[in-house]
């Protein structure tokens, strides 16, 4: 129509993104077609590192910029500066999805969620409508702080929606995660239950996701529920020995997960809590406190915390014994989950 002549299919006029758009049930393109969804995907590699990091740098200075400047200048000034940062952030997003560089416009289009969730908030304040922080995050009904956080929720969809980029689904969990806690609870013991019980319903929608396969999107929602559930049970169990008992016993549910849902996810997280669990128990057995720097802890242990006076009464040496027995039993749980997984664990020589 008026003279326009359609590219033909693999010729070098046709868009960078449709040719993409082919590859999507290869592993060679970066866009992945899983349960209907489309999921930027890419190779790891030094290239992808570094654009990765370089996502995340400017994310950082953008958070860090806009924290900056909301105090040098005043709400109006500072409505208009946060427009400029967004739009000049969201304008690079789209350039670089019409180009093909649908990695690039999914790092662009993080910075543009928080520049947005932050615009929307000075045009809040400068209405008046924001409530003043007084230091507590969840409490009261504060009707224009919800609005706020919703509107983080929905620009993060909105972003997942038209570039695809996984890491946007946990931005999308978390969002939500605080909306949800912040309308149901008012902080304390009732938050850190609501936070569990965020999780778990997480962790269906995590496995639902799995079965639809939207495994790429399905991780993010794996690692939510797993930090929702366990930080709403550490909230209840990080006192006494056998508060951290129960940890060890809950990290290796999650390892026992983990292993059957095929999500490395959890099993990170397990790692994670027995080290925890055995940072408590070596600092109380070898009565050094600063052990909870591991390994920097031990580096130093030598020149700090040991006296002539006291020496007698500590135990140094129990420290990196609990730490060597937490290596052991690490690697023990490995090959047991090898031996009984080789079909679906790679790797298997380990």
């Amino acid at each position: 129509m008026f003279g326009s002549r359609r590219a033909k299919p693999g010729s070098a006029r046709e868009p960078v993104v449709h040719r993409y758009r082919k590859k999507l049930n290869g592993t060679s393109g970066p866009l992945v077609r899983l349960g209907g969804m489309n999921a930027v995907r890419v190779p790891w590699s030094d290239a992808s590192f570094l654009a990765y990091f370089g996502g995340l740098t400017i994310l950082v200075a953008v958070v860090a910029l806009l924290s900056i400047e909301s105090n040098e200048h005043a709400s109006g000034a500072f409505v208009g500066l946060s427009a400029v940062i967004f739009a000049f952030v969201m304008l690079l997003a789209l350039a670089a999805r019409r180009g093909g560089r649908l990695v690039t416009a999914g790092l662009y289009g993080l910075t543009a969620v928080v520049s947005f969730v932050v615009l929307f908030g000075a045009l809040l304040n400068w209405f008046g409508w924001l409530p003043h922080a007084n230091g507590h995050l969840f409490q009261g009904f504060r009707f224009w702080l919800l609005v706020l956080e919703l509107s983080a929720v929905v620009a993060a969809a909105v972003a997942l929606r038209a570039f695809h980029f996984p890491l946007l689904v946990f931005v999308v969990a978390t969002t939500a995660w605080f909306f949800v806690t912040d309308l149901l609870s008012n902080g304390g013991d009732w938050t850190a239950i609501v936070t569990i019980l965020y999780g778990l319903v997480l962790l269906n929608v995590a496995t639902r996701a799995d079965g639809r396969g939207s495994r790429i999107y399905g991780f993010w929602l794996h690692v939510v529920a797993g930090l929702t559930i366990g930080g709403g049970l550490l909230w209840f169990f990080h006192k006494s020995d056998f508060d951290w008992i129960v940890i060890a016993f809950v990290a290796l549910g999650y390892i026992a997960l983990g292993n059957r849902l095929v999500r490395s996810s959890w099993v990170v997280l397990a790692a994670w809590g027995l080290f925890q669990v055995t940072t408590h128990f070596a600092e109380k057995w070898a009565e050094v406190q600063f052990l909870a720097f591991f390994p920097l802890g031990l580096f130093f242990l030598p020149f700090f915390g040991l006296s002539t006076s006291n020496a007698t009464k500590q135990h140094p040496w129990a420290a990196p014994l609990a730490y060597g027995v937490l290596g052991l039993v690490l690697i023990v749980i490995a090959q047991l989950l090898v031996r009984r997984r080789r079909d679906a664990i790679a790797a298997a020589q380990i």
